[in-house]
């Protein structure tokens, strides 16, 4: 006797899995998926490559360790515009985050009553 866990059938019959499997090879779900990727992917890599170039450059150059302004040296300019650089991230994503939930809400509203919602 299977379970309805190797089954992958819900208790009432319906084979939602399969249902959602069909759901993400529409177009429209492969687009929303690649301008996620595609913003994500980019903005990733910069926030990690900024972040880490601090303790690199501090540790490994002179760079850091001349006199911006007032006495502050360029390792706590670009400490400082780290903090900035993370908030203006978080409000861009936050931004970026409510356009793909639209993107996706219109595409379960599409495909609702073949998901059986």
């Amino acid at each position: 006797m299977e379970s309805q866990a190797k089954t992958r059938h819900s208790p009432s019959g319906h084979d939602s899995g399969n249902k959602y499997r069909q759901l993400i090879e529409t177009e429209e779900f492969k687009e929303l998926i690649q301008r996620k990727k595609a913003f994500i992917v980019p903005v990733t890599l910069f926030f990690l490559a900024f972040y880490f170039v601090l303790p690199i450059l501090a540790a490994y150059s002179e760079v850091l360790k001349g006199e911006a302004f007032f006495h502050i040296t360029w390792a706590w300019v670009y400490a400082l515009l780290q903090f900035a650089v993370v908030w203006l991230g978080g409000i861009v994503y936050i931004k970026k985050a409510a356009k793909y939930d639209k993107m996706a809400k219109n595409i379960l509203n599409k495909y609702g009553k073949e998901l059986g919602e």
